[in-house]
């Protein structure tokens, strides 16, 4: 005899079966859940559920993307504008590095030739010869002016009277020297007379009495240095005349 077999479960049975499972196991969920909520408490549950939104937005604040700067969205000028300004401003002033010979004279510490840039002003010409002496006279001249190639910067004493040929500059006037003097420089203190010497910046009538005196009694100079023995001429005057006399 056969012995009975079971019968396979058809569709039917498969999804009863299904269910089943699922409902004990949603009754189940349930179950726990209840047991936790009454371990937990309904005050410690309220607590974590308004602690949980908290929490994220402290997490998305902390953690988001920083804003981009205010300057990244502003919009910058053009430089064209500046540029044309800067090459129309360089074409009015004088090349620099372009030397000029000035001639600088009067009562400063190192009287001289000497060499400056084509954008030089009278103050730095007064600079290069060491600076002004304690009796010149700084505001009886123009210590803006610009210097010239071939061009003497004259800085006379307080009180001294400056020769017309000397501009208010501080440097001398070319169109008045061609007009009114035709002194040629150095001046020979040995051939020199009175009204000669007297063309000299800083020395008058009395100083130039004084040199031709002091010629007629000791003889002529042998060098320049002799000025220094006549009365009313000191180191500062010397110093001036140094470059514009000669023996």
């Amino acid at each position: 005899m056969e012995s009975w077999r079971p019968e396979p479960p058809t569709e039917s049975d498969k999804s009863r079966s299904l269910s089943v499972n699922l409902w004990s196991r949603s009754v189940d969920l349930a179950r726990h859940l209840m047991k936790s909520v009454k371990w937990l408490g309904w005050g410690r549950m309220l607590t974590v559920c308004a602690c949980i939104p908290l929490v994220g937005f402290g997490a998305f604040f902390l953690l988001r993307a920083p804003a981009p700067p205010i300057e990244s969205s502003l919009s910058y000028a053009t430089s064209t504008v500046a540029s044309t300004q800067n090459a129309v401003a360089v074409t009015d002033v004088s090349t620099p590095g372009v030397l000029i010979a000035v001639h600088v004279a009067g009562n400063v510490l190192r009287p001289g030739v000497y060499d400056l840039t084509s954008d030089a002003r009278v103050v730095d010409a007064i600079r290069f010869a060491g600076g002004a002496t304690a009796i010149a006279d700084l505001n009886a001249i123009n210590l803006a002016n610009r210097l010239n190639d071939g061009q003497q910067v004259y800085v006379p004493a307080v009180g001294e009277k400056v020769s017309p040929n000397i501009s208010s500059s501080g440097s001398t006037n070319d169109s008045a020297t061609s007009e009114t003097n035709s002194v040629q420089y150095p001046i020979n203190i040995n051939t020199a007379d009175v009204a000669l010497l007297d063309e000299l910046p800083g020395v008058g009538p009395s100083t130039a009495q004084a040199i031709v005196a002091y010629r007629d009694q000791n003889g002529p100079y042998a060098s320049i240095s002799g000025l220094e023995d006549v009365p009313g001429i000191g180191p500062a005057k010397f110093a001036a005349l140094q470059g514009l006399v000669t023996t």
